[in-house]
Parts: structure tokens; sequence; C-alpha cells
């Protein structure tokens, strides 16, 4: 009985508190905040406040992202500078939409851009040195959305003018820095490698995935793609060699990274197989991928070992996936048809392969050369 009447007591106390959580007025409750904030200058309560509605109406996305802003300045007048860029990171990850509405933010973001626009267009012409001047002069609040923006324009260059396109991603790499972003920076620095991989720079795109691997050691997967570009460079260098070396390399430092893995194994037996005319040791290495049970759980490229092993027949089609490794699917298929000695349909999946490439890609490469041992030549202006 004594149990039943604290269990009883403990209700009638929680049930009120839940009530008025229920009926709380978000817009009341922030007046409240900016109150402690700016006529009590308490930015310390006030923070707790602003973080409070954030996490009690995150359906209210307007208000609770207002509050959210709010509390990333609280933090920046508390001298938290680390909480700071956290809070107005998580911002613009998870309330972008309501943060673009924000006139305040807006302004800040026009500018900043206007003034990068200024220093840009005007002397001095060192581009990566007006880059590092700005990066800490930027508000915290816009440094998310800038380096979004300059990311964007990196990609739309890099269609046509690739050189320039490294520039933006500088700036991108040194405003994830600021942010604290490493997977964002790694991606970028690795970016500047993918150009010049496609430029035909290898040694230069080799350099540049090393200094990845040493100044983010912890982005395994990154890491992990980065290493197999580097055994691609090298098979193109040409040193065939030493590309199945780092082939190999993939698959003993990074061996949780299971998709890289059995790509690289896959390219390792391709790599026998055309530039050492090691057949055998191919299919031995694509029987292995076939039959591992890593592969069970990827069946892309279960289906592909299977059919480079022999122990499929090549299809005559496949239906696109729509990705960046329908390429690579459709190479393998068009080596194991040459394998075969059915030469026209190699070429057909050939061609396919240079349809599915975007840019320069891998392996497209290798698909203009053997266009041009075929005395064809791309389809490619």
């Amino acid at each position: 009985m004594k149990l039943r009447t604290i269990y009883l007591l403990g209700l009638m106390c929680i049930a009120p508190a839940a009530a008025a959580e229920d009926k709380a007025d978000p817009e009341q409750l922030y007046q409240k905040a900016w109150y402690y904030e700016e006529s009590l200058l308490d930015p310390g309560q006030a923070v707790t406040m602003y973080k409070s509605i954030e996490s009690m109406f995150p359906k209210r996305r307007a208000i609770a992202a207002k509050a959210l802003a709010r509390a990333a300045g609280c933090y920046g007048k508390l001298g938290k500078e680390g909480l700071e860029r956290a809070t107005w990171t998580r911002l613009w990850k998870e309330y972008k939409d309501e943060a673009e509405k924000s006139p305040e933010i807006q302004n800040d973001l026009l500018r900043t851009l206007t003034t990068i626009d200024e220093l840009l267009n005007g002397p001095p012409p060192n581009v990566a040195k007006v880059y590092e001047e700005l990066v800490g002069k930027i508000p915290l609040n816009v440094i998310s959305p800038i380096r979004d923006k300059k990311l964007e324009e990196a990609r739309t260059k890099r269609q046509t003018e690739p050189m320039e396109a490294i520039d933006y991603l500088r700036f991108a790499i040194l405003l994830s820095r600021q942010i604290k972003d490493d997977a964002t920076a790694a991606s970028a620095q690795s970016t500047i490698g993918d150009i010049w991989f496609e430029l035909g720079a290898y040694p230069k795109a080799i350099r540049i995935y090393e200094d990845v691997r040493s100044a983010y050691g912890y982005q395994h997967s990154i890491l992990a793609w980065n290493e197999m570009k580097i055994a691609e460079a090298y098979r193109m260098m040409p040193t065939p060699s030493k590309a199945i070396e780092r082939y190999a390399e993939l698959s003993s430092t990074y061996p949780n990274q299971k998709e890289q893995v059995l790509w690289a194994k896959l390219w390792m037996g391709d790599c026998h197989n055309r530039e050492l005319d090691d057949s055998e040791t191919a299919k031995a290495i694509w029987r292995e991928v076939a039959e591992s049970e890593d592969a069970k759980k990827l069946p892309r490229q279960q289906t592909i070992a299977r059919i480079l092993a022999g122990l499929e027949n090549p299809p005559e089609t496949f239906r696109r996936v729509g990705d960046e490794f329908d390429n690579d699917q459709a190479y393998f298929i068009a080596v194991a048809c040459e394998m075969t000695g059915n030469d026209d349909a190699a070429l057909a999946f050939m061609r396919l392969a240079e349809n599915c490439s975007e840019g320069n890609d891998w392996p497209y490469t290798l698909v203009e050369r053997y266009l041009a041992q075929k005395d064809i030549g791309t389809g490619r202006e």
C-alpha cells in the first residue's frame, strides 16, 4: 500500500510539469531567454534556455532554428568558440531551410561573399593567399554555407576549367578546418588529387593522396578509396607491379572497408590479366572474391567476380544502376567477353563503359586505351 501511495504521489508531481510543458509557448520562452541574454546580461542561463526550446520543440522548425542561432551567439559571448562553431555547423546541417530565411544570417552571408569577390577580382593575384587571409575574418555563422557554395562552384568549374576548380577546393578545405569538419576537408583534398589524376599528372596525384593520408589518418573510408586511386595511378604510369602492391596494401591496411577491398581485388586481377598477361593469377583472384563471405553482402561485386572467373557467362546486357560504378561494371563485362573470344560483345560493353563515364573518371582511361588499340577511338569529340 505504501509503494502504491508513493507511486501516485510521483504521478501527481510529474503530471503538472508535463502539462505545463505541453502548453508552453515557445515564443514566450524565447522572449524570456532573450531577456536573460540582453537585459540581465546572463548568456550562461540564456544558452540553457535557448537549447531547451530547440530540444522541446524540434517540429517548430522556425523557432527552434532561431533559438539555436541565439545559443551559438551566447557561446560566443562566453568565449566558448568551439561550442559556438559546433552549434552554427549543426544549425546549417539540421535547419538549413530555416537558417536561409534569417535576414541576419543572410546579411552576414552577402557581406562576406561580396568581400571575397572584391578581393579575388582585384590585386593581389595570389588566390591562395587571399583565401588564407579571409578565413579568420569570416563570421562563424556563415562558414558552412560559404564552404558549401565553394564546393558547388568547384564541381561546376571542374567540368570545363579543372585547374580553377582547385582554388575553390582549397578554400573549402580551409573553411572545413575552421569548423573542424575533417571529413569534408579530406574529401575536398582528395578531389584535388582526382583532378590531377584526370589530367594525367599521376605522380602529383599520388603525392596529394598521400598527404590526405598523413593529415586525416582516421578517415578510413576516404583513405581506402584513395589507396585504390594510388594503385590506378601507378598502373597508368605504367608501373603495374607497384599498382598490384598498393591494391594489396589497401586490403591489409583497411580490411573493414569491405566495398573498397572487393573493388581493389577485382582491379588487381585486371592488372594481372591486362598488364602482365597473367590470366591464371587473375582468375584465381576473381574466384577468391566470388567465393568470399564478404562478397555475399555485396552482390554486384560478387556477380562481376563470378563472370570474370568463368563461373557465370557474361550477360548480353545489364541494367544500369545510375551510379559511379556503372562504367566499372560495363568494363569488367567487356573484359570477360574478350577473354571468351567474343570481341563484338567486348567492344559493345567498352562503348557502354565509355558512355557511363563522367569526365575522365576511372576506368575511362583504360577504355580509351582499349579503343585506341582496336584503332577505333572514343565516341567523344
